[in-house]
Formats: C-alpha cells, sequence, structure tokens
C-alpha cells in the first residue's frame, strides 16, 4: 500500500466484539480504511446502530485520517549490560497518540516488566542493566487524547 495515500481510519475494540455479540453481527474488530470521511462515518453509524438494537455494549474506537495511517507508533529502547547493548521495542496501532505513548513507556513498559531484553528468567533486580535511549516514533495522532 502505497504511504502517499491519505487515508480515513477506524479502530474499533471492546466489548462490543465478545463472543456472544460477534455471532449477532459478524464485524471484526481492528482497523478499518476508507477513502472518504463520508464512508468510514456510515461504516461507524452502522456499528452503532448495531450496538444500540442488539445491545452489544461498549463498542469503543477512535478515528483517524491522513497520510501514514497505517505505520504503526513504536517505543524503543537501548539498554546496556556487560558492555552489550540490546535494542527493545513495543508497538502500537497507528496513529496512537504520542502523549499515551510517552506514558506507556515511562509508566507500563519497563526493564523486567513487559520488558526483556535479556530474556524473562533474568535477574533485573540484581543485575545492573543501564539505559542509554529511549524514543518513540511513528505516524502519530495529534488529535486529543
Amino acid at each position: 500500500m502505497p504511504v502517499d495515500k491519505y487515508e480515513y481510519m477506524l479502530n474499533t475494540w471492546g466489548g462490543f466484539y465478545n463472543k456472544e455479540y460477534q455471532k449477532i453481527h459478524g464485524k471484526k474488530c481492528g482497523l478499518h480504511y476508507f477513502d472518504t470521511e463520508n464512508d468510514r462515518d456510515n461504516y461507524l453509524d452502522k456499528l452503532k446502530l448495531i450496538e444500540v438494537n442488539y445491545n452489544a455494549k461498549h463498542l469503543m474506537f477512535t478515528v483517524a485520517e491522513g497520510f501514514h495511517t497505517r505505520t504503526n507508533v513504536v517505543a524503543h529502547r537501548v539498554c546496556r549490560h556487560d558492555g552489550k547493548f540490546y535494542h527493545t521495542k513495543h508497538e502500537f496501532w497507528p496513529c496512537y497518540s504520542y502523549s499515551s505513548a510517552l506514558y506507556h513507556m515511562e509508566y507500563k513498559w519497563y526493564l523486567g516488566f513487559n520488558d526483556y531484553p535479556l530474556g524473562e528468567d533474568f535477574d533485573y533486580d540484581k543485575n545492573q542493566i543501564e539505559i542509554i535511549q529511549e524514543w518513540i516514533s511513528g505516524a502519530f495522532s495529534l488529535g486529543s487524547d
């Protein structure tokens, strides 16, 4: 897919996609791409109508538009142990907000918990590991969080 195409993205998830509701509506969660804002909004309106008509609660969604709406946001980390460098990364969905990715990296993604550059059996509390660099890359959503 060319990255120079302007697209309208809809990302959906939540209880709306629980097994009992999916048997009823047959819709798939995740990323959906449209050529026009109207097409995206019409599809979202149909999902909202299903949510109301079938009491399929908790349709969660984000919308974004622009170029590079298929480019994931990625948190990166380089650390050093015993003179060796290790690079790890955590991928988010495309158009994830920068502030949310930063929050996740600072408070929910740290060495020995959701980030295991030396394996899960390594004792991260006992051994000294130095974080050398951290950064976030990708195509971010610039809207409000």
